[in-house]
């Protein structure tokens, strides 16, 4: 086997479809009838294998570094855009965080979908990417630290409610 792999048995990588998953061992799998070196990888709710030589793959990268989460946690902390009610340029950004797959463009979906949702309610794509992204957090925050999701949720919906703390919300009748 490559002895110059990327990643090895035990490390977390997140896929932008799948999600968090740990990588539980090397295997051959075929790949188009050629036998081909792969990670296999588990998530919470499936499992997935991708090449060892797939180097650039941008579906694909490492968990976050402590760092990286402190920044995050800044922006969950920080004052929520509201300017853009537009719902053509909010199903655009969820498509560009879903392309990008980087942490810190989704801690600023999650704060700002969070933060509409309180002003003027999402339609169903804007729910399901905030809960989808919420959940994305919370799993490779939690491979991180490490600690228990439920754990982590309501630390979660601390930092949102500081960040909207931060503006005026229209009063709920």
């Amino acid at each position: 086997m490559d002895t110059n792999l990327t990643y090895s048995p035990g490390d977390w990588v997140v896929h932008s479809f799948y999600g968090v998953g740990q990588i539980t061992r090397i295997e051959v799998k075929p790949i188009q009838e050629i036998d081909t070196i792969c990670y296999k990888v588990k998530t919470k709710d499936s499992i997935y294998w991708f090449s060892t030589t797939d180097f650039g793959n941008p579906r694909i990268r490492p968990v976050a570094s402590e760092e990286i989460f402190q920044e995050v946690i800044k922006n969950l902390r920080s004052k929520a855009s509201t300017q853009d009610t537009d719902r053509k340029l909010w199903k655009q950004m969820i498509e560009d965080v879903q392309a990008d797959n980087d942490l810190i463009s989704i801690s600023i979906l999650v704060r700002d979908l969070s933060t509409q949702q309180a002003i003027r309610g999402l339609n169903q794509n804007e729910r399901d990417a905030l809960n989808l992204y919420k959940e994305r957090l919370l799993g490779e925050w939690a491979s991180i630290l490490p600690e228990e999701v439920e754990k982590l949720r309501p630390r979660l919906h601390g930092y949102i409610q500081e960040s909207q703390a931060k503006i005026d919300l229209p009063k709920k009748q």
